[in-house]
């Protein structure tokens, strides 16, 4: 049932980027806050990193970061969507790795990222939080959220949303989340 649900999940999201706007390898991680700088598989330093930040493949993601670096430095995506952008004129693309989702939002002649989405239980942030981790670990973890329903958890940090999402009690997704999205 978990397994369906997913499924459909990832159908509706998919669905919505085509239509409108989307919502929002490896070892990988999210490093909450770190006030350094994104990274590029070479470990150079492109840009600041303001709110959360999420790690893959050596390679430090933020939103509202140009995504070039970290795209061109990923394997190839398993699939890749392109369609109108929600958050700004021109062309909102989509590339869906094993573990994560990217999406971005045109901005001069960069993309820029619109949100990450943790989607299986091989990714998760720095305190050990994956989709197998209830609300009770979340708030552990990460204290009181800015906002709380029956299907999520949200945190606020310098403009930017981390958001644990809920079917019932199991965890759907995580979302670092742009305030353009």
């Amino acid at each position: 049932m978990k397994k369906r649900f997913i499924a459909v999940m990832t159908l509706i999201v998919s669905a919505a980027f085509f239509f409108g706007c989307g919502s929002s390898t490896g070892d990988t991680k999210v490093i909450e806050g770190q006030q350094g700088a994104v990274t590029s598989a070479d470990g150079e330093a492109a840009e600041a990193v303001k709110g959360y930040a999420f790690t893959a493949e050596g390679l430090t993601m933020a939103v509202d970061t140009d995504a070039s670096a970290y795209i061109d430095a990923l394997p190839e995506a398993d699939s890749y969507y392109e369609s109108p952008s929600c958050a700004a004129e021109g062309i909102g693309k989509l590339y869906s790795y094993k573990d994560f989702d990217i999406q971005t939002y045109p901005e001069g002649d960069r993309d820029l990222v619109l949100y990450i989405r943790l989607k299986t239980d091989n990714v998760a942030t720095e305190e050990g939080i994956d989709l197998s981790k209830t609300k009770d670990d979340i708030k552990a973890a990460y204290g009181d959220p800015s906002e709380e329903s029956d299907s999520s958890l949200t945190y606020e940090k310098d403009g930017m949303s981390l958001i644990f999402l809920f079917d019932g009690e199991n965890m759907i997704s995580i979302e670092y989340d742009s305030p353009k999205a």
